[in-house]
């Protein structure tokens, strides 16, 4: 278990260092060239000091008046340039590092931040929604990619600070001998007090990450503007706010208790380390006394034990922190390398260039929190190229599931679903999204301009303008721009200056315009006119039919029985069945549920 446990742990600091070194190389490898350089100075500078120091002490001993011509040729004014000099070189490389630091800094965020935006991308919805997914998704930003810097550049300032430790015990050696080594025992109490305050702190925000979560979630609510009207008029801010102040206070009474207590005992255990420096620095003195050493040497010798103890306390804290810091980011890794049912789950065979016939084969479906509950029940349809088909139903009937089957959001463990006689477990990855557009019921606002609300969805760098031109006739978004009096580079929403919002029933036009730009072979829409009055609704849904064409298949999700008759099959759905099937006339000659729901419509 312990082993495991520091075999993890050193995995977690190769994958930084790789990380790191493997991204900014340049950068990194000339940061620790400049730490070694400023360090070898700084150590130099020490002995060039003690030398001064003493040739400074001849001056005073033996002038009686100062001449600066004569100044000039001691060697007291040769090693005053060399410390000007070594002092230059150290600013230099300090003030170097720092920039490099802030270029390591920013480009790990910038990175960090795209590969979990990449990392979702590539996810469905079924290990998006997982607890485990959503923890570690919360916890990345918050805790993991600050630390992952921290931890590199604790690691380097291990690398500074065994060349400052290794040069100065040398020369310490040279002179004390081995009892140079006391110096480490020094500084042990107070490493191990600071670790072992870490890992409580550590331990704590692990188990808090449920309070993290839910702080995150009324900071966004409370913030995002197009939540406002509702948060003010109903004087919802007032609830948030106190919950926010509740919760994060909880949080923080835990989390500054453990905090206070990591450096009390540090500043406690801190003057028994100091304290046996002292000592051993009156064990340097009386050395020197007895040895006849100049006051350079002894300041020299002062300054190496001040910094072979200063060094080796980085050294270790430094190892420790990183030990502490590797469990933050460990978790970063973690959902880099978590995998769900779609990187286990999949094939190599792909789809040809015509439309596909889609199957569902005695399809059941629950969702994973919930496996009891059968939402599809041993659904059979076929759809061939071409077919516009729509699945009617009420509220729970099962047909909003059948959309995030279709789109291969969840993971299918009772009957298929086939597309051209392929189960979608033998298909490569991105075959369906390769296929497949939709219009989801929940749609999303961008706040972007006109333009790029309809080419977002799109798989192309450069815009199709001729396609463009043609989904925003379809989706009547050429209309809407003459009405509202704005043009397609014209930013929407509230969220950057100059923004205009819209209405509902524009935006989901939008959003239709952005389905239909995809320009997929199947189109899936999913109460795709919540928002949009009957008579402008008649008109795009026939546009769309007429868009889509002959050879190109459409899925139509409503709960209302309106246009019904201009699709080849409707599938009725109630309570996780399909319970009749036909076409609109079909489906009133039958004269049975259907029928009694059309009639009273």
């Amino acid at each position: 278990m312990i082993l495991q446990k520091y075999k993890k742990k050193l995995t977690t600091l190769l994958n930084v260092l790789k990380f790191i070194y493997g991204r900014y190389t340049t950068v990194a490898v000339a940061r620790d060239i400049l730490f070694v350089v400023g360090t070898a100075s700084e150590v130099y500078s020490i002995t060039i000091a003690g030398k001064f120091i003493d040739e400074v002490a001849k001056i005073l001993l033996n002038w009686n008046q100062f001449d600066m011509s004569q100044f000039l040729e001691t060697q007291a004014f040769f090693h005053l340039v060399t410390i000007l000099v070594l002092w230059s070189i150290i600013q230099s490389c300090n003030q170097a590092k720092m920039h490099l630091y802030n270029v390591i800094y920013e480009k790990v965020w910038e990175d960090a931040r795209y590969m979990m935006i990449a990392k979702v991308s590539k996810s469905n919805l079924q290990d998006v929604e997982q607890e485990k997914f959503q923890d570690l998704l919360t916890y990345a930003p918050a805790y993991s990619i600050d630390r992952i810097i921290q931890t590199y550049n604790s690691f380097s300032s291990i690398v500074s600070s065994v060349v400052r430790f290794v040069s100065a015990g040398i020369i310490i050696f040279e002179t004390m001998s081995w009892s140079v080594l006391l110096l480490i025992l020094f500084v042990l109490p107070e490493i191990v007090v600071v670790h072992i305050g870490r890992k409580k702190i550590r331990t704590y925000q692990d188990d808090e990450v449920g309070k993290l979560k839910y702080l995150n979630y009324l900071s966004n609510l409370t913030l995002t503007i197009s939540n406002f009207l509702e948060l003010r008029v109903n004087d919802t801010f007032a609830y948030a706010k106190r919950k926010y102040t509740q919760e994060y206070d909880e949080f923080l009474e835990g989390y500054l208790k453990k905090d206070a207590n990591l450096y009390r005992n540090r500043a406690i255990i801190s003057i028994l380390g100091q304290s046996l420096k002292v000592g051993y620095v009156v064990y340097v003195l009386s050395f020197s006394i007895v040895k006849r050493f100049s006051l350079g040497t002894f300041k020299a010798l002062y300054d190496y034990v001040d910094m072979a103890y200063g060094s080796m306390y980085s050294v270790l804290d430094s190892i420790t922190y990183i030990s502490s810091l590797l469990g933050y980011d460990e978790k970063f890794f973690d959902l880099m390398e978590y995998e769900g049912f779609g990187d286990h789950e999949h094939g190599i065979k792909k789809l040809g260039n015509n439309t596909p016939v889609v199957q569902l084969k005695n399809l059941s479906f629950s969702y994973p929190d919930d496996p009891s509950t059968l939402v599809l029940k041993h659904i059979d349809i076929e759809i061939k190229p071409g077919e516009k088909v729509a699945f009617f139903g009420g509220d729970g009937s099962g047909k909003s599931s059948m959309v995030k089957i279709l789109s291969g959001l969840y993971q299918i463990k009772s009957g298929d679903y086939l597309l051209d006689g392929i189960s979608v477990k033998d298909l490569d990855r991105g075959q369906l999204k390769k296929n497949i557009a939709v219009t989801f019921q929940d749609f999303i606002n961008y706040n972007f301009s006109v333009r790029e609300n309809v080419v977002i969805s799109g798989e192309r760098k450069n815009i199709n303008k001729h396609l463009y031109n043609e989904v925003s006739r379809v989706s009547q978004i050429t209309e809407f721009l003459k009405k509202e009096k704005i043009d397609e580079s014209h930013i929407l929403g509230k969220t950057f200056p100059g923004g205009k919002d819209l209405s509902p029933g524009y935006w989901q036009r939008l959003a239709i315009s952005r389905m239909l730009y995809r320009n997929k072979k199947i189109f899936i829409m999913d109460e795709s006119f919540t928002y949009i009055d009957s008579e402008s609704k008649d008109i795009l849904l026939q546009n769309i039919i007429k868009y889509i064409g002959e050879n190109r298949t459409m899925i139509y999700i409503t709960r209302s029985v309106e246009d019904l008759d201009l699709f080849d099959r409707i599938y009725f759905f109630e309570n996780g069945k399909v319970v009749e099937v036909g076409n609109f006339k079909e489906l009133m000659k039958k004269k049975k549920k259907f029928y009694k729901i059309a009639n009273e419509s």
